[in-house]
């Protein structure tokens, strides 16, 4: 067994709908690493597919989630295991008994942030809401895309949804300041992934490999063809800097 206090830790800090399904994925088939996705979803009975949890530890998330944390941090994995990390959105682990979470990880020094963020925030909003109501959260490769009907979105619906995901990428920023850190956008991953993932493996000091992933993109219709209103939406924003989120 390699000691767990030489394993590197990380997390990859993100909302929903931003790729973080996929790029777990592509981290977790390297040989070096293990990844937990969302160690702090708000439902108590999530869990990975990609490394499920031994129950005892999951069940420790109630009583002591400090404990529950470092529990997962050193599990005994094999000596080939350097490095140990996890999904974290910017809303997990935020009620009373979860807040300590964030002051735990900010106090972990060598913790190192993999900061993955979505550019284009009304895609962002329109594939969170045709996931919430299709319940269809992600595509495995071998299954057909999903063909969606247009939903209708409101204008004050979409400038809510910007200036919170916009709040949240800064206070990420902020809070992790004084980490190594790395910014990652899912269009760029999605546009050159080869040169992403090469820089990322730099960055968590992992050795180049190829990565594989068996996630694939779940909505592959143009935006103008999903929102009903797209054309009313586009005009109230086109004198604004959000303007380019109309453009596919």
């Amino acid at each position: 067994m390699n000691r767990t206090n030489e394993r590197r830790r990380f997390i990859i800090l993100t909302d929903q709908r931003s790729g973080s399904n996929h790029l777990e994925d592509l981290l977790g088939s390297h040989r070096a690493v293990k990844i937990a996705g969302e160690l702090f979803n708000p439902s108590h009975d999530h869990n990975s597919r990609n490394n499920p949890l031994p129950e005892k530890l999951r069940g420790l998330r109630k009583r002591d989630p400090i404990a529950y944390l470092e529990a997962f941090f050193e599990q005994p994995f094999d000596e080939s295991i350097t490095h140990v990390g996890f999904r974290l959105f910017h809303d997990h682990a935020r009620c009373r008994t979860e807040r300590t979470i964030w002051a735990n990880l900010r106090r972990t020094k060598d913790l190192q942030v993999v900061h993955l963020k979505r550019r284009n925030l009304l895609r962002n909003l329109l594939s969170l809401k045709l996931a919430m109501r299709s319940d269809n959260w992600q595509r495995m490769e071998g299954t057909p895309p999903v063909r969606y009907e247009p939903l209708r979105i409101e204008y004050q619906e979409v400038i809510a949804h910007i200036r919170a995901r916009e709040r949240s990428f800064a206070r990420g920023k902020r809070f992790f300041r004084r980490h190594r850190r790395a910014e990652i956008l899912y269009e760029d991953l999605e546009r050159d992934q080869e040169s992403q993932l090469a820089a990322l493996l730099r960055f968590l000091g992992l050795p180049s490999q190829p990565l594989a992933s068996s996630s694939r993109k779940q909505n592959q219709q143009p935006t103008r063809e999903l929102i009903e209103n797209h054309a009313e939406l586009e005009a109230r924003f086109r004198h604004t800097r959000w303007h380019e989120f109309f453009q596919d």
